[in-house]
Parts: C-alpha cells; structure tokens; sequence
C-alpha cells in the first residue's frame, strides 16, 4: 500500500475528495441528472484523478478502494447536492473556492505520493496535474462534453502544471520543504483567480507561418542579391566578348537564294523524267506479254 513509502494526512485526501465530489455533483444537478447520475459524477470528479494516478503507479493498488470511506463520502456528498441544490447555487462563491481548492489539494496530494514511490521530478508534476484536472476531465467525458482543462480560457490545467512544478522542485531540492504544500495550493489559487480578475487566458491555436515565412524571404532576397548581379555581370562580359557573326552581303543573299531555286527546279526536272521513262517501259511491255499468253 502507497502508506507504506509516504505519510500523508488523511484529512488533506479527504477534503480533496469532497470538495471534488462537490463540483461532479452540482454538474449533474446543471444537467437535470437522475439521482444515480449525480452520485456518479460526484464520485468520478472526486475520485477519478487520483484513480487515475494509482493506476499508472501500478504497485500500491487503488487508494480510493482501499479507503471505501472516500468512496461513500463522494456518494453521500452527490445525494446531498442533489436533494439540496439549492444552497449549493446559494453559496456559488463558496463552491468556486471549493473547486480551487480540490485541484489544489489534488495536486499536493498526487505530487507527494510520486515522488515517496521513487519517481523523478518531471514524472511527479505529471501525475500531479493529471490527477489535479482527471476527475473534471473524465466527468466531462461522461457528458459528452469537451473537457474544461482542454479549452482556452481562464488558467485551469495551466495552473495545476505549475502548482504541481513548484512542489515538486520545492520537495526534490529540500526549499522550504515544510512550506511546499501550502505554497503549491496558495500558487495555484492566485493563478486561478488572478486569471480571472485580470483576464489572463489561454488562446486557442494560431498560425504564425506568415510571420515566420516572410523574414525567410526578405532575407533570402537580400541574400540573392550578389549571386544575380554576379550572373549578370557574367553573362554581360560574355555578351560583349563574344565576336558578332559576320554579315553576308545583300547581294551575295539573293545569289544563294537564286542558287537554291536552281537546284531546286533541276531535281524536280530529275524526278519528272525518271518517271515518264518508267511509265513508257511499263506500256512496251504489256503487248509483249498478251501475245505470249495462250489461248
């Protein structure tokens, strides 16, 4: 079991999986879920990240099957919000700070138990941030909507990735080591809110080819420049070196001309008389050759 290599307090966990629970629930309740689908969702959204993380640590088993606890606390907190909604919607301040909270929690929980089971640095921040935004995204898989860590918008997965990074380096390279967790929630809370308040969003993909293409040629022209007028001055230079052809008189042209016209009409002559002779012999023979055929 994963208690074995790290001590967490389990009341950190605990509030992790409610306060994700929570924000499953209130998700199904938007959605006009049944009972059962609301209690789902606030068992994915509490429990599926950190599922998630055990299962690609793969040695120490499901925390949340060994802990049914938290298992009955995600369903009590869904049955809850769906019968009470209400007050959920009342206090949506509250549940926003919730949500924070959880994904800091989650992070500071995932990180930690990473890095006791002999992981490096980078592999822990992954783990961290997957568990802090898994449970939102397997949720939203579920209702068949895009996942909110995925969109551009306000920091969410971002903040979770950096909140993760911070524990980590903090844990790794002995920082203040006492303060990490509490630096990792409080980082990734500023970020969370200060994305709101001051507008700082991510953006969806943008093309910058144009950008980059356009100084390639501009520096690719200039750079042309020598070699063309080096061909040029080249081509130039053979141009005016090259002796002109010489230039045959005009009457020495028609005489050619004349000439031509000549040999012409003499071969045509030619052609004319062979063909008559061969046509004279083909009549002389024809005679010949009908006496000597027999009756």
């Amino acid at each position: 079991m994963l208690e074995s290599v790290l001590a967490i307090p389990f009341w950190i966990e605990f509030a992790g999986t409610i306060t994700g629970g929570l924000a499953g629930a209130i998700a199904g309740v938007n959605a006009r879920y049944d009972v059962f689908g609301t209690t789902t969702l606030a068992c994915v959204t509490g429990l599926g990240g950190g599922i998630m993380r055990d299962v690609l640590l793969q040695d120490f088993g499901i925390y949340a099957f060994q802990h049914p606890i938290l298992l009955i606390a995600c369903a009590v907190t869904g049955m809850l919000v769906f019968y009470f909604h209400k007050l959920a919607d009342a206090f949506d301040w509250f549940m926003d700070f919730l949500d924070n909270l959880s994904v800091g929690l989650w992070a500071v929980v995932s990180v930690g138990k990473a890095l006791s089971a002999g992981l490096d640095t980078i592999p822990s921040i992954i783990l961290g941030t997957i568990t802090a935004v898994g449970g939102g995204i397997i949720r939203d898989i579920l209702m068949a909507q895009r996942p909110t860590a995925f969109q551009a918008g306000t920091l969410y997965g971002t903040a979770s990735l950096i909140g993760s990074a911070a524990f980590a380096l903090m844990k790794q390279n002995d920082v203040l080591g006492d303060y990490a967790a509490i630096t990792c929630v409080m980082l990734i809370f500023i970020l969370r809110y200060a994305s709101e308040f001051f507008g700082w969003h991510t953006h969806p993909a943008q093309d910058y080819s144009d950008r980059v293409i356009e100084p390639v040629k501009k520096v690719a022209h200039v750079a042309a420049k020598p070699v063309k007028k080096a061909v040029k001055n080249a081509v130039e230079k053979r141009i005016v070196t090259t002796p002109p052809p010489p230039q045959v008189p005009h009457h020495e042209k028609a005489a050619h001309r004349e000439r031509l016209r000549a040999e012409a009409q003499a071969r045509m002559a030619a052609s004319i008389a062979t063909s008559g002779a061969s046509k004279q012999e083909n009549t002389e023979t024809s005679p010949n050759e009908s006496k000597e055929r027999p009756e």
